[in-house]
């Protein structure tokens, strides 16, 4: 996205927030919606200048908050995921000086700090209740209650009717 006034986490984040509330799906063929942030070359110190001044606005200060690093890397043997993992995790705590506000937590983390590299290009991005949206998966945070409504739908088209005969009730679709 070129106009710097749309930023695509937050416009991302809405929309997950708010299929998750309303819950209804408007979308039939979207399975999942991750948003970039900043994009780089596939080197460890490229990907550790961009996290510096991806996670400088958010994590560098005294709130605290807890993080996981998501790696996911396609089409590429060049870099190490535990090289790059350290590199990225060592910017968010800066070293030491933001260790007391900054912890990990990898079940539910407030921030996920996502890096996919494919090819030569690393994507980086800064997602916010990432395991509460299900990790951005829109067929994972629609699932249950979809699943829920299709039961109904499917109670509905059975109705039970007694039978004259033996008194017995029975499941028999409607309009037959």
């Amino acid at each position: 996205v070129r106009d710097q006034a749309i930023n695509p986490t937050t416009l991302v984040h809405k929309v997950l927030t708010s299929l998750k509330d309303k819950k209804q799906r408007r979308t039939r063929f979207t399975q999942k919606i991750q948003p970039v942030a900043h994009t780089c070359y596939a080197s460890v110190e490229d990907i550790t200048k961009v996290a510096q001044t991806m996670l400088e606005g958010v994590f560098h200060n005294d709130t605290p908050k807890t993080f996981s690093i998501v790696y996911k890397a396609r089409n590429n043997n060049s870099l190490n995921r535990d090289d790059v993992i350290k590199a990225v995790a060592t910017v968010a705590t800066d070293n030491d000086k933001w260790k007391d506000s900054v912890k990990v937590h990898l079940d539910n983390p407030e921030w996920a700090i996502t890096v996919d590299v494919f090819q030569s290009i690393a994507f980086l991005g800064l997602l916010p209740d990432f395991v509460l949206l299900a990790k951005y998966n829109v067929d994972n945070l629609t699932a249950e209650w979809m699943k829920k409504e299709e039961e109904k739908e499917g109670e509905e088209e059975n109705v039970v009717a007694p039978v004259e005969e033996g008194g017995d009730n029975v499941v028999a679709p409607v309009g037959e």
